[in-house]
């Protein structure tokens, strides 16, 4: 019976996590799960199979958990790839999507956040403001939402010593929501919109946030696969979750694309997980 590991973190705390819904389908395809911290000091090749799933505090130290990819990927499969998530790994891959056609967030990047820079991003920005978050970074920790009459002070201490990235706040966000395309080995799974709670800008459900699952428009589905086809690898990956939001135009910018940990939201969608089985079935 092949062996497959989830690799998550320690304590997930206030987390919300829905992987252990794919463990029943993945045991009709005769399949065993564990559930494995990244810092435990395990026998991967006990395994057929590592997937990177909730190691939701590798931001904190980014060198240590990439170091221990590698020794995964020395010892059995890693999904998705060592390659990929370096890439993914550094917010910095939106530049590749943009050099590619995909459309993004408008994107500056800088380091040492400091009172005359950050003035300078809100006469960018104007009205609406803007979001400085880490280049490195996961469940929107560090993110600060910016603009006229909110306090700078504590993002700038944050931001003083450290690279980050900042991007006009995009209305829609708070008006509609944040649209997430799941896509496993290849194929779209589903899609959720993300919205979050009165004067808040996160999405996640952990600050409060709405989901509810829908049914993709085809120009996000393009959109989708146009970020997928831009990514450096030759293969489906076993796992994607592309974030997006609706323009002034109507049309759709990439947030982020998720290769390495994304929650995946089994419950909004049925069959997602069985759908997930399938795919790792199949590696």
């Amino acid at each position: 019976m092949p062996a497959c590991t989830f690799l998550t973190m320690a304590d997930l705390g206030h987390y919300v996590d829905y992987d252990r819904d794919a463990v029943a389908p993945l045991a009709d395809r005769g399949w065993t799960v564990d559930f494995v911290p990244w810092r435990t000091n395990a026998d991967w090749s006990a395994y057929d199979l590592v997937v990177i799933r909730t190691p939701w505090d590798y931001q904190n130290d980014p060198d240590a958990f990439f170091a221990v990819l590698q020794e995964i990927d020395a010892a059995t499969r890693l999904e998705n790839p060592l390659e990929v998530v370096r890439w993914n790994l550094h917010k910095t891959y939106l530049r590749d999507l943009e050099a590619a056609g995909v459309p993004i967030v408008p994107t500056t990047w800088g380091r040492d956040l400091d009172a005359a820079t950050l003035a300078a991003l809100e006469d960018e920005w104007g009205e609406a403001g803007g979001v400085v978050k880490p280049i490195v970074g996961a469940c929107a920790e560090d993110a600060f939402r910016l603009g006229p009459d909110l306090d700078s002070a504590e993002a700038i201490a944050t931001f003083a010593d450290r690279d980050f990235m900042a991007q006009p706040f995009v209305q829609s966000v708070v008006t509609e929501g944040e649209f997430s395309v799941f896509v496993f080995g290849g194929a779209v799974s589903h899609a959720i919109l993300k919205t979050p709670v009165a004067g808040d800008f996160r999405v996640q459900e952990e600050y409060g946030g709405r989901i509810v699952g829908v049914e993709p428009e085809p120009a996000l589905v393009e959109l989708a696969g146009a970020a997928l086809e831009a990514v450096p690898h030759d293969q489906p990956l076993l796992y994607a979750r592309v974030d997006a939001v609706r323009r002034g135009d109507g049309t759709f910018a990439i947030m982020e694309l998720e290769l390495i940990e994304p929650s995946l939201y089994f419950p909004f969608a049925e069959g997602s997980a069985a759908r997930f089985a399938d795919a790792i079935a199949g590696r």
